[in-house]
């Protein structure tokens, strides 16, 4: 199972990953800020979907498409409704993924209840897997803020989140520069706390799972923004940390692999830093 290519041509199949993978690094051309266009993205979405096609059980093109949908929703379209539509359609790309890597351990509940040393010697690709549990967490998230915190709190999504990041941290922790971390470190500094609901978030665990983010990927802007958002709401002491945080990300050079979206970084950190402004 993990990342077979099933029955399809493997030639074929890697073929239009690798077509993807090449449109993926070009979705910045012809930007305009951190607003991306659509011809780049559209492309790797489309070799991503062939691929998926030909090996309908093949987790790289699985999670590959599903980042590429994230990328399209987040960084080219503002139309509400397509956005929902196409974190809907990621989102359902994800159940499908959870449900082929659970049948390596026999069942999607056995998930949590595995440690990570089980999970990694049972799951044949444990970082193509991390991958898909990342960009569930990841889809589920932005389908949910679509129908507003409280009412998805109330559905459930935030306890998701935390379960789809927590699997994808025990499987590999480094995927998407640490992103389960960086998940949960954002979960817990937005989601609203509910008695009976979401009781558990903490915003302590907030700033601890960002600065683990961090760790791990110290260069990262946009983990960077979100610490210093947390450091500034939740840490009165760490105030002026965060804000300095935030200067030192506006002014810091941007990586060429991932313009856009730390272009989008240093622009909600100006409007972080507005307030502060003497």
């Amino acid at each position: 199972m993990g990342s077979a290519a099933g029955a399809a041509p493997a030639d074929d199949l890697r073929l239009h990953i690798d077509s993807g993978d090449t449109a993926w690094q070009r979705r910045a051309d012809g930007h305009i800020e951190g607003r991306a266009r659509p011809q780049q993205i559209g492309q790797a979405i489309a070799e991503y979907e062939a691929a998926l096609a030909l090996a309908p059980e093949n987790l790289e093109a699985r999670w590959k498409l599903m980042r590429a949908l994230f990328f399209l929703g987040e960084h080219v379209v503002s139309e509400t409704q397509i956005r929902i539509d196409i974190f809907e359609r990621g989102r359902q790309l994800g159940e499908e993924g959870m449900d082929q890597v659970a049948t390596e351990v026999g069942g999607r509940d056995r998930m949590l209840d595995l440690s990570a040393v089980q999970l990694k010697a049972k799951i044949a690709d444990p970082t193509a897997a991390a991958e898909i549990y990342f960009w569930s967490a990841v889809q589920t998230g932005l389908w949910g803020r679509t129908r507003g915190k409280l009412a998805s709190a109330r559905q459930g999504v935030a306890t998701k989140i935390r379960d789809y990041a927590s699997i994808s941290i025990a499987l590999d922790p480094t995927v998407e520069h640490g992103g389960g971390h960086r998940i949960l470190g954002r979960l817990h500094t937005e989601a609203p706390k509910i008695p009976f609901i979401t009781g558990w978030i903490d915003r302590a665990v907030a700033i601890a799972e960002l600065e683990t983010c961090s760790r791990i990927s110290p260069e990262d802007l946009t983990t960077k923004l979100y610490l210093a958002e947390a450091l500034i709401e939740f840490a009165p002491k760490r105030k002026e940390e965060g804000l300095e945080m935030l200067r030192m990300l506006i002014a810091s050079e941007t990586d060429p692999l991932w313009l856009v979206e730390e272009l989008k970084a240093q622009d909600d950190a100006r409007a972080l830093l507005e307030p502060f402004a003497d």
